[in-house]
This record gives C-alpha cells, sequence and structure tokens, in this order.
C-alpha cells in the first residue's frame, strides 16, 4: 500500500529527515549524494530527464541548468509545491503531482529516468510497478538511474555492532543522531534494499548492461548531518579505508546505486 501522504508534508521535506536538505537550503544546492546523481544523469542540451521522486527539485534545477529539459513528478503536494518554487525561473520545466506507479507521460518521452530515495518508501508490488513505468518513458537506449538509502545489511547486522563501537570511541553524539534517524526513518520506509535486490528488481523490468554498486565513500566524506565529523576518528578511518574492499563495502555503505539501459 502507498504511505500515508500526511508523512510528506513540507516539514517534512524542509528537514534533515529528506537527504539534502542542507545543501538545499544554501541557494537550491545539491548534497555530496545528490550532486553524485546529478553527475551520473550527465544531463546537457537536448537531453530529456525525468525526476520520478522529485521532492524540492533540486536535481532537476542543477540538470536545467547544464542545458536539459527536465520534468519531475511527486505524490506529495508539499514537494509538487516546493518543486515548483524551485524550478519557477527554468523556462520549460514540467512538475506533476502524481504516482510514479501511473507515469502521465507517453512511452518514449526521456533520455533520463532518476528515481532517488523513493523505492524504500514503496512497497514490494509498487516498486515493481514503478520500474515498468520508468522503462515505459525511457525511449530505446535511453538510461535509469535509481538509488536509495540505508542499506537493510547495514540497518540489521552491521549498525547493531557498529553503534556500541561508535560509543565506546567517544563519538556517542554521532551514535545517537544515527540510531534516531534509523528508528524515525521506519516510519516511511517500507522496503528498503540491498544491492542485489534492488539490481534484481531493475534487471526484471527489462532494462540491460546493468551496474550496480554501493558507494565507497561510507561517511558521505563526512559532510552529511549524519557522519560529520566522523571522518576524524581513526576508527572510522580504518574502517572506511576498507570499503576499497567490496565484501566490507557490503556491510558498511549505505548508497546503493543501479544504472540500466532500456534496449
Amino acid at each position: 500500500m502507498p504511505q500515508p501522504q500526511e508523512l510528506y508534508d513540507r516539514e517534512y521535506f524542509l528537514s534533515d529527515r529528506c537527504e539534502g536538505y542542507e545543501a538545499f537550503e544554501a541557494c537550491r544546492g545539491v548534497s555530496r549524494v545528490k550532486g553524485r546523481q546529478v553527475a551520473l544523469l550527465a544531463p546537457g542540451p537536448r537531453v530529456r530527464i525525468l525526476d520520478a521522486g522529485c521532492g524540492r527539485g533540486e536535481v532537476l534545477f542543477a540538470c536545467a541548468r547544464a542545458g536539459a529539459d527536465v520534468a519531475g513528478i511527486d505524490l506529495s503536494e508539499a514537494a509538487t509545491e516546493i518543486a515548483r518554487e524551485t524550478l519557477a525561473e527554468v523556462a520549460g520545466s514540467e512538475i506533476v503531482r502524481g504516482s510514479v506507479v501511473a507515469l502521465p507521460w507517453p512511452e518514449a518521452t526521456f533520455d533520463r529516468v532518476l528515481c532517488a530515495d523513493v523505492v524504500e518508501h514503496l512497497d514490494a508490488a509498487h516498486a515493481r510497478r514503478a520500474v515498468g513505468e520508468f522503462y515505459r518513458v525511457l525511449r530505446p537506449g535511453g538510461v535509469l538511474l535509481v538509488h536509495t538509502s540505508p542499506n537493510r545489511v547495514f540497518r540489521r547486522l552491521t549498525w547493531p555492532l557498529a553503534g556500541p563501537m561508535l560509543r565506546a570511541a567517544g563519538l556517542r553524539e554521532n551514535a545517537e543522531r544515527i540510531d534516531a534517524w534509523l528508528a524515525d526513518a521506519l516510519r516511511y520506509h517500507v522496503n528498503e534494499q540491498t544491492l542485489h535486490g534492488l539490481r534484481r528488481l531493475v534487471r526484471r523490468a527489462g532494462f540491460a548492461d546493468l551496474r550496480a554498486w554501493l558507494d565507497p565513500d561510507a561517511v558521505r566524506g563526512g559532510e552529511h548531518h549524519l557522519t560529520a565529523g566522523l571522518d576524524s576518528s581513526r576508527l572510522v578511518a580504518s574502517l572506511s579505508a576498507l570499503t576499497a574492499w567490496r565484501p566490507v563495502r557490503l556491510l558498511l555503505s549505505n548508497d546503493i546505486y543501479v544504472i540500466g539501459r532500456r534496449p
């Protein structure tokens, strides 16, 4: 079932619960994570981009500044209002209130589709329908980029051990912030993903040339409100260095990416 929309009010999008708010507050900027998404989308002139679950619209704003034609959709009334404010000066931008499981565009409309921090909010059936819709509205050769966080493996296996380690290392404040965020996220995350599960979801929709990975920068450069200061800890620095080894990354990283191409 879709999540109750009262969870996604203006306060939600204009707070740390919605990733990237600090950067957005500063001149509609993008966070480290969202900046990575913009780079992967490779926006440019004559590139048509859909942000499916566009939230505040800062990714579309960055893509439009690079010359792309942009459109966004979000089920939240608050999100569409904020996104329209964000893109008010972008000629030709299109922001629609609607569902990612029933996109209001015809087949083969877009060159790129972004689905960032959305699938974890959809139950399994709606996630499958949404990815099918992304396939439908992409042109042949078009690219889907999916990002999600947190990694379910981190929540279930790593954090029960890592939390006490951070506290013992004198990082109690960070540990408590992460504890609180993870607990709060369960109110609206009904389908948190693993690397392999997300790749399987995209592959089964018919996408080809799949790339799936976990970002090796497990602390997001120490710039995120949950990771600020962690990069200065010797313990965390040692663990982060191990993320170059893929099995460790599966346990420590929380930023999951999948890219697929419509044949």
